[in-house]
């Protein structure tokens, strides 16, 4: 299932085993369209399995971005590296690294600390003190960061937290495309939801998401499942997709075949710049009903179109 696991300076969707493959690259921190170079260069990288983008502070160099993006294995850094420097051009350096393990990943989710995302309350295990002043219509989701895999801290897991709010979960079943963590997941059984299936074609992100459905006492009412979008053949009311734009447009299909008639596809991880592509794949199939923007985010909802009935006789 592709993710959007490079979206965030601290995301990862493999465990950083010494040494890691990596690329560094530096150039104007913004483009002329105001996309920053994080966020340009995580779209051209995620196709190629990156494991973590780490952004490095050069002080006094304030229009420059300094990036280090880790990959699970040589050939896929390689390959990134053609990619970027393919879209970007002699404007942005970069650079190949064999990079050993210095704690950073550790600490970078150290700091972590509980997020807000309407009635929904997102808590790193050490950040628990932060929810006692939840409401009672409000539901914590406790998640250990695990570099990433979907902590609710990148915009794009927070407008998807969002738009599960925008919907009757009551009842409904849920089905989470690209889990990483499984915070949409949990989330969508805490908001109300029966039950939940959660796919992902990464071992690792199934396996911290495992651990968020034990914290959260949730593994009777979610399911946790292997494989990519091709190989998915579940069908739910509610489908709910974190990818990216471009993964969203090019498989508008087969994602819009999951959700059944008059159910609703919540998109996320959509850059403002794709989202007319985005809107223009999904609605001959259904209107978009909602849509939130953060930073250079957007979220949507699609209502699918219930099939139309036979045609009365003349």
């Amino acid at each position: 299932m592709p993710t959007k696991s490079a979206r965030s300076s601290t995301a990862s969707k493999t465990s950083l085993a010494s040494p890691h493959p990596a690329l560094d690259v530096s150039g104007p921190d913004r483009d002329e369209g105001g996309l920053t170079l994080a966020d340009r260069v995580a779209a051209l990288v995620d196709d190629f399995a990156p494991s973590a983008i780490e952004e490095i502070d050069e002080r006094g160099e304030t229009d420059t971005a300094h990036l280090r993006v880790f990959f699970s294995s040589a050939p896929d850094r390689d390959a990134a590296q053609v990619a970027v420097a393919t879209a970007c051009g002699p404007a942005v350096r970069i650079s190949t690294r064999s990079v050993a393990d210095d704690g950073w990943a550790a600490r970078s989710q150290a700091d972590l600390r509980a997020i807000r995302v309407g009635r929904v309350i997102v808590a790193p295990p050490w950040d628990l003190a932060t929810t006692m002043a939840a409401g009672a219509d409000d539901v914590v989701v406790q998640i250990r960061p695990a570099l990433g895999f979907g902590s609710g801290h990148h915009p794009t897991t927070r407008l998807a937290l969002l738009g599960l709010q925008q919907v009757q979960l009551a009842g409904r079943d849920v089905l989470d495309l690209g889990t990483g963590s499984g915070v949409l997941a949990v989330a969508a059984v805490k908001l109300g939801a029966r039950a939940a299936v959660g796919i992902d074609r990464d071992t690792d992100a199934l396996g911290s998401a495992e651990e968020s459905l034990v914290l959260n006492g949730v593994a009777d009412q979610v399911e946790l499942r292997s494989g990519s979008l091709a190989d998915t053949r579940d069908t739910a009311p509610i489908v709910v997709a974190n990818l990216t734009g471009a993964t969203l447009t090019a498989q508008c299909q087969a994602i819009s075949a999951l959700s059944r008639p008059d159910g609703y596809l919540i998109l996320s991880g959509i850059l403002d710049t794709e989202a007319r592509a985005v809107a223009a794949a999904y609605e001959p199939g259904g209107p978009c009903i909602w849509r939130a923007a953060e930073d250079e985010w957007v979220g949507m909802i699609f209502r699918k179109k219930a099939p139309e009935g036979p045609k009365p006789e003349a």
